[in-house]
């Protein structure tokens, strides 16, 4: 299961994120509580990136729901947008005239000023995901995320390409179910 660690402060104001550590919001807190109680079946493993502070509540939430100690992972943090977190979109594409909107368009083509490749990005959190699930074979396992993250590890899962995935990268959806084929 994936569950999106969000909203933030910053996504309410539709602010560029990045990997910047912010707190959920109560609103997000609450989602997340009622999302637990609509599961078909118990957790038995929770993941999370312990940087970032969103990720590490949503854990913690998803670890209390099934009496579980959530697992720090470094290697699912959110992609990093380097200069541009913290910024409205139509900042960026100010400042960035060129570079932004092509991120929009190809986000493997570009890279943000001081930010994270998406490459480099969907081969951490999928190096992740893969050691995860080769350990956690037959269990039903969370792992809270960040939007990127969350839409790179279900790329990973689905078994899309890199261009299927960064096709995804600024879809939002709460929470996502994938089964896998423990073969």
């Amino acid at each position: 299961m994936l569950i999106e660690a969000g909203p933030t402060p910053w996504d309410v104001e539709e602010r560029l994120v990045g990997n910047a550590s912010l707190p959920l919001t109560a609103e997000a807190m609450d989602a997340i509580g009622h999302l637990l109680n609509a599961l078909p079946e118990p957790v038995e493993a929770v993941y999370r990136p312990a940087a970032n502070e969103a990720c590490r509540q949503a854990g913690q939430i998803i670890a209390k729901k099934f009496g579980l100690r959530p697992r720090d992972n470094p290697d699912l943090e959110e992609v990093g947008l380097g200069l541009w977190q913290g910024l409205l979109p139509q900042d960026v594409r100010q400042r960035f005239p060129t570079v932004y909107p092509k991120w929009e368009e190809e986000p493997l083509q570009v890279t943000p000023p001081d930010g994270e490749a998406l490459e480099a990005a969907i081969q951490r959190v999928g190096g992740a995901v893969r050691r995860i699930f080769r350990r956690t074979r037959n269990h039903c396992v969370a792992l809270a995320l960040r939007p990127m993250a969350f839409q790179i590890a279900a790329g990973i899962l689905r078994g899309e390409s890199e261009l299927q995935i960064a096709g995804r990268l600024r879809h939002r959806q709460p929470m996502e179910t994938i089964e896998i084929n423990p073969a």
